[in-house]
């Protein structure tokens, strides 16, 4: 709920059986309501959900809510001001606690959203319904009234919405809106082609590569493309033909769907490609819009797609993650013990060590497996297989294409070679004083000290083997350490910065030190 509280209209009835005080009383509240009350309600509305059980940052709109105050005859403003700020507080909160989140009704008295996600996310669905803009629309489907227009008509435009979503954070707005048009594909329909051409290119330029030296091959004024089209990766291809589902259902729900309504499609399928398969952000943004455009256009005219090339070593889910469909689930918090793996993200990058695009999914996940097995490869076999199941929580974020549904320790590393170059660099880089969390070494290995071959291994080892809470969504992650694994050798080097949003990984990263909530 936003800080302030916005009353659109105050009506007051008194009942007394001498007129002269009720005279002076509706005196005294013409006066309250235009100084004392708007103090005495400060936190009122924050304290009512806390007591219906509502989150801190739920959206609400009550369309009526009736107080009835006792009142003395020798009240003063300030007695006057607390008491009937109470009594709101306490009907507020009465009212809240019997309505379920999501129940907007046009006869329901109050309504709230967890968020404003959810809110303006309704606010879509409804549309994508045919139903009539909700009487909560205006105050919560605009960014909780605090949307940059004047036009509030303007402000519950789906562009303007969606817009708003990329601004605000672009993972999750991905993952929404790939969770919208798998739910409703008449969603496509609230955009027109110019709107839905303004999308795409905002989805290419904030997740895709810009380059620069790539000329457009597309037709203009009538005149064809200068060559034909170059063959889309074949992971790009894989990517599309996943969505091959979605696109049908996109296509069969515009009211007219020839090439140039295809178009419309466009974005909604962009969201689904960038919230599944991440990786192909390291694309260039020229390469994809043309991929993506030729497909499209191959459906609207009739033309069969061409199958995809089953991909030599596939390491990759063939579908989804459940968290992409069903974008609010939140994971519980998981305990790791290697929760290091997280700071090899910034080196990779620093290092100029990001594999390529056609390979960043499955080099991932071979980097993850060959960093886990050797700092845990002083454990017994049974002890190592248990330590492997418990930071499956952890891959699925540094990995997130792979599947990691077997057991982990019977997943094959599909280039050993380069997954063991590749993490002896970064070992390499690994600063010499580093020193193992406190307490960590003892928490997996005992009492013995474990032994490890040579320097870099060890330093790995103090990296990686840092104990502390995760907790993830389809779109972030946060790890929680104790504020004494504060490394000093780490801080100085910059290796415990947050990563902030990854598009390659699909997430925000953020790493924090204290006690975790």
């Amino acid at each position: 709920m936003s800080a302030a509280l916005d009353i659109g209209r105050l009506v007051t009835r008194i009942r007394s059986a001498e007129p002269e005080r009720a005279h002076a009383l509706a005196g005294q509240m013409r006066q309250l309501a235009d100084r004392q009350l708007a103090h005495a309600l400060d936190g009122a509305g924050e304290r009512a959900l806390a007591r219906a059980g509502l989150p801190a940052e739920a959206m609400v709109a009550v369309q009526r809510v009736d107080l009835a105050l006792r009142v003395s005859a020798d009240v003063d403003e300030r007695q006057l001001a607390e008491g009937w700020a109470a009594a709101f507080e306490a009907a507020l909160a009465s009212l809240l606690a019997s309505a379920s989140p999501g129940e907007d009704g046009d006869d329901a008295a109050a309504v709230w959203f967890a968020d404003s996600w959810a809110a303006e996310r309704r606010h879509l669905e409804r549309r994508a319904a045919g139903l009539p803009d909700a009487w909560w629309a205006p105050d919560l489907a605009t960014d909780g009234g605090l949307a940059d227009t004047t036009d509030a008509t303007a402000a519950l435009e789906a562009l303007a919405i969606l817009l708003r979503w990329l601004d605000r954070d672009p993972p999750r707005a991905v993952a929404l809106m790939a969770a919208l048009a798998r739910a409703d594909a008449h969603i496509a329909a609230l955009l027109d082609a110019d709107a839905a051409h303004t999308l795409t290119r905002r989805l290419l330029e904030l997740f895709a590569h810009r380059d620069a030296t790539e000329a457009p091959n597309e037709p203009t004024d009538g005149v064809p493309a200068r060559h034909p089209p170059a063959a889309a990766p074949r992971h790009l291809d894989h990517a599309l033909a996943r969505c091959a589902d979605l696109r049908a259902a996109l296509l069969a729900a515009l009211p007219t769907p020839d090439p140039a309504a295809a178009a419309q499609a466009a974005p909604w399928l962009l969201a689904a490609l960038f919230a599944a398969n991440p990786a192909l952000t390291r694309l260039s943004a020229t390469g994809i819009e043309r991929a993506l455009r030729h497909w499209l256009q191959r459906t609207a005219t009739g033309q069969p797609p061409s199958a995809p090339v089953p991909p030599a070593n596939p390491p990759t889910a063939a579908t989804p993650s459940p968290s992409v469909t069903e974008p609010e689930a939140v994971s519980v918090p998981s305990e790791i013990h290697a929760g290091g793996l997280l700071l090899l993200l910034r080196p990779l990058v620093r290092l100029g060590l990001l594999p390529e695009p056609e390979q960043l999914a499955s080099r991932l996940g071979d980097l993850a497996l060959t960093a886990l097995r050797r700092v845990l490869a002083p454990l017994p076999p049974a002890e190592r297989a248990v330590a492997q199941e418990r930071e499956r929580p952890l891959l699925a974020v540094f990995a997130p294409e792979c599947d990691w549904r077997e057991r982990i320790a019977t997943l094959p590393i599909h280039d050993v070679k380069a997954a063991d170059a590749l993490l002896d660099t970064l070992a390499d880089a690994i600063p010499a004083d580093i020193a193992f969390a406190p307490g960590a070494e003892r928490r997996l290995f005992g009492r013995r000290p474990p032994a490890f071959a040579t320097a870099p291994e060890l330093r790995l080892a103090r990296l990686l083997l840092r104990p502390g809470v995760l907790r993830a969504s389809a779109w972030e992650a946060e790890l929680v350490w104790p504020l004494a694994g504060i490394d000093l050798a780490l801080r100085r080097a910059g290796w415990d910065q947050d990563p902030g949003w990854v598009p390659w990984l699909g997430r925000s990263i953020r790493f924090r030190f204290g006690d975790a909530p």
